[in-house]
């Protein structure tokens, strides 16, 4: 199998962003098939971080994939991508879709998509089942404004 995905360690993660973050977003969001948990958002000034977080099925319908990507994206004019991974099984196996999204780091916000986030937020599942059938999984992430006090 090949693999491009980055892993975080939940609580590891929260202890280090508190230690340097000043302001973000947690998200997440779910619908039949899918959901989405756990996803931040940090805006330090400099750089940017997203923690996609965790991807959960719950349906029946992915017990046959294949291959997969997800994209967390802001949808406003114009679709702007924040986080894209992808998985694809090369052995003829299947594979889990369920897990952890993944992470960047960098400047991956224009300052003004920063306030685009409260309802412009997306999360994307493509999937390709043994058979070759695609398909694809939408769901728009609820976001929380999170902030903490710098002390200097």
């Amino acid at each position: 199998m090949m693999y491009n995905r980055f892993f975080c360690y939940g609580t590891m993660i929260w202890d280090i962003l508190f230690k340097v973050w000043k302001k973000g977003s947690s998200f997440s969001g779910e619908n039949e098939y899918i959901s989405v948990s756990n996803g931040v958002i940090i805006l330090d000034g400099k750089d940017e971080i997203c923690y996609g977080g965790d991807l959960k099925v719950m349906s029946d319908d992915f017990a046959n994939i294949t291959t997969y990507s997800t994209t967390i994206y802001i949808n406003g004019s114009e679709k702007e991508t924040l986080l894209s991974n992808g998985v694809d099984d090369q052995t003829g196996e299947t594979i889990d879709v369920s897990g952890n999204v993944g992470q960047i780091s960098g400047d991956i916000l224009r300052d003004s998509d920063a306030d685009k986030l409260t309802d412009n937020l997306w999360f994307e599942l493509k999937t390709t089942n043994l058979n070759g059938e695609e398909s694809t999984y939408r769901v728009q992430l609820e976001t929380t404004e999170i902030t903490k006090e710098v002390k200097k």
